[in-house]
């Protein structure tokens, strides 16, 4: 029998999949990824919904530039020898305020290049030169000093101005230069989407590709497109040209292969039955945090009653106990500020959530025939509720008749949801 800890994370909602033998699907994503890995001057931006698998695939590009081939070979993808690329991966926070604040953090942040500029000099020196303030944080220095740039007669000439972009720019050039790998410097930036204003980025990352060609970024984030993501319309799509992996939805196969992986990290002690595989991923709606996050539920019950075969009971047992214990409390806090205490709401917004089509949007007059069905006959007003922000904003209006979810997660949780409700009240 499996231990607590392998049930426990034969599922991994609250983290990217890091490890090839786990990763599912994206055969073809990954292959757009990995050509921008081997394309000179080319960066690469990884696009989509939330949940949709975007940090799990960055994970798995930076292991392939480092020269781990084994998920390259698992899914039978050409490549040729091993990439030697020195990778730095940081995730972006709310607390990011712009830019400058993201350069910054990567300089300072000891898991990426503040480790490398302490063991490099010409890094080192570039770093002291234009602010001891900011190298104190890297160095360890415990007191807070002005920044002023210094003079040294040294090869490494001082940075000319005060700008951390300045700075940025020459600390990599000496890392990229100093040859510790053959291939250069990918810098992967998840959850750009988070910076408050990404300005900028597009400028710096332009001067990159002329000025130091050995050092590639890739940015992942929440976004419809590259020019929604960096909010710079005239200069994104040549930084990326040939390199944008916009992920869809994941097909039923790739999330049925989740549930399969599951399954043979725990030895296959326990399993799920074909109409409990098929209702999980009926639920996820394309999503593998959904798989991976109701999943983790019902193996975790199964196991604690002694189940060998999980049925589709189970699948909604799980998601009751993910609604009554707040699983995901993002989620369910949106729910509920969308439903608030209007049962005709929630039955307005799950009946929109039902005749999603495959584009992403709602034809109300498919919708209000469901929730008409159970007695909500003025379902304009509700629909015209939800788009407002003190019930979360969370569909917006596309045209005449149809809307649109602003977060596909969001609608996939709204089908999957016990009610909240257990009748509408006229």
């Amino acid at each position: 029998m499996p231990t607590l800890t392998e049930i426990e994370n034969a599922f991994q909602p609250a983290r990217e999949v890091d490890s090839a033998e786990r990763f599912a699907g994206r055969r073809d994503s990954l292959s757009d990824a990995y050509f921008g890995l081997l394309g000179k001057g080319s960066n690469i931006a990884i696009v989509g919904n939330r949940g949709i698998g975007k940090s799990s695939l960055a994970r798995q590009l930076s292991s392939i530039a480092s020269g781990d081939n084994a998920l390259l070979e698992r899914l039978e993808l050409a490549h040729d020898r091993p990439l030697d690329f020195m990778t730095v991966y940081f995730a972006c926070g709310k607390s990011t305020t712009n830019v400058q604040d993201l350069l910054e953090r990567l300089l300072t942040t000891s898991s990426c290049l503040g480790d490398w500029i302490y063991d490099i000099p010409n890094a080192k020196k570039e770093l002291e030169s234009y602010s001891p303030e900011l190298s104190a944080k890297v160095f360890g220095v415990g007191v807070s000093l002005a920044g002023e740039k210094a003079t040294e007669a040294t090869s490494v000439a001082a940075v000319d101005k005060h700008t951390i972009d300045t700075v940025f720019t020459n600390v990599c050039a000496a890392i990229a230069n100093e040859g510790l790998a053959r291939d250069g410097l990918l810098i992967v930036i998840d959850e750009f989407d988070q910076v408050r204003d990404p300005t900028g980025m597009a400028g710096l990352m332009k001067s990159f590709a002329s000025n130091v060609p050995k050092v590639k970024f890739c940015l992942v984030g929440v976004a419809r497109d590259i020019q929604y993501l960096m909010k710079e319309h005239e200069s994104a799509d040549r930084l990326f040209a040939g390199s944008i992996v916009v992920l869809p939805p994941m097909t039923d196969d790739e999330l049925t292969q989740i549930v399969r992986i599951a399954e043979s990290a725990i030895d296959h002690s326990i399993r799920f039955s074909e109409p409990a595989t098929g209702q999980l991923v009926r639920l996820a709606q394309g999503h593998p945090y959904m798989v991976h996050l109701v999943g983790k539920y019902a193996l975790r019950t199964g196991y604690q009653n002694k189940i060998e075969m999980i049925e589709q009971n189970s699948i909604d047992d799980a998601l009751r106990a993910i609604a009554e214990r707040g699983a995901d409390p993002v989620l369910e806090g949106r729910y509920k500020k969308a439903v608030g205490s209007s049962s005709q709401r929630e039955a307005v917004l799950r009946a929109l959530a039902k005749v999603r089509s495959a584009d992403g949007e709602c034809w109300t007059t498919d919708a209000y025939k469901i929730a008409l069905d159970e007695g909500v006959d003025n379902s304009s007003q509700y629909v015209g509720q939800l788009v407002t922000e003190e019930y979360g904003a969370e569909i917006e209006k596309v045209r005449e008749r149809y809307y649109r979810f602003t977060d596909s997660l969001l609608a996939a949780y709204v089908l999957a949801r016990p009610r909240q409700f257990s009748k509408v009240e006229i």
